[in-house]
């Protein structure tokens, strides 16, 4: 759907062509509240919080209705400062970096492996122990900030691979900016914006239309 499509359908769901005693939402209102299901949409998808309890990795349909928000993101800009960890080197995310599919490191020589995510407590008990250093075959990372994170890794990387779950842009009417998830969970999405609309008024069809959104799921 277009954003236009999204606002009529959000409005045809309101009841308003019927008069049924909503109240008028704004077009930027409208906007604001298909904003925040197409953040939940995204959180339910990629982490399991849905009724089928499945996450992103565990089922076809989740990566199905996610696969528009899929990207690649390569960097050989490494950098070493006093806060770095022995061994450790940032790497800057991308912009719209959200969630992390798939990692991997090419190290000086040739060699690409894997990139395995670890906690800093984690990182405290192995950093000591020979037999869970890094020794080049595997890289570890920590994360840092919003915009990097630390690898640690015994051999020196040269490029850093990262495949991501992107944050899309917010959709707007005025800008006429769609929804770039896939068509087939627009629909979804709308409804998922109503439930927050008629919950918002604390309207009592928000029951029935919850109910409803589970059954679509």
């Amino acid at each position: 759907m277009t954003i236009g499509a999204m606002h009529t359908e959000f409005k045809l769901l309101m009841d308003k062509a019927d008069a049924g005693g909503s109240p008028s939402f704004l077009s930027p209102e409208i906007d604001r509240f298909l904003n925040a299901a197409i953040e939940r949409f995204i959180t339910k998808r990629a982490f399991g919080n849905n009724p089928r309890r499945t996450s992103f990795e565990e089922d076809q349909k989740r990566r199905d209705d996610l696969r528009n928000i899929i990207k690649d993101h390569n960097s050989s800009n490494f950098k070493q400062d006093p806060s770095s960890k022995p061994n450790g080197r940032f790497v800057s995310l991308p912009k719209d970096y959200r969630h992390s599919i798939n990692e991997e490191c090419t190290l000086k020589g040739g060699a690409r492996v894997s990139v395995k995510p670890i906690t800093y407590d984690r990182y405290n008990k192995i950093i000591n122990d020979p037999f869970n250093t890094p020794d080049g075959s595997e890289v570890y990372r920590l994360d840092y900030s919003k915009d990097s994170v630390e690898l640690i890794s015994a051999i020196e990387p040269t490029k850093y691979y990262l495949r991501y779950l992107s944050t899309p842009r917010d959709v707007s009417m005025q800008d006429s900016i769609s929804c770039i998830l896939a068509e087939h969970t627009h629909r979804e999405i709308v409804r998922m914006a109503v439930t927050e609309a008629l919950e918002n008024i604390e309207d009592p069809r928000y029951q029935s239309s919850k109910i409803e959104l589970n059954e679509l799921e």
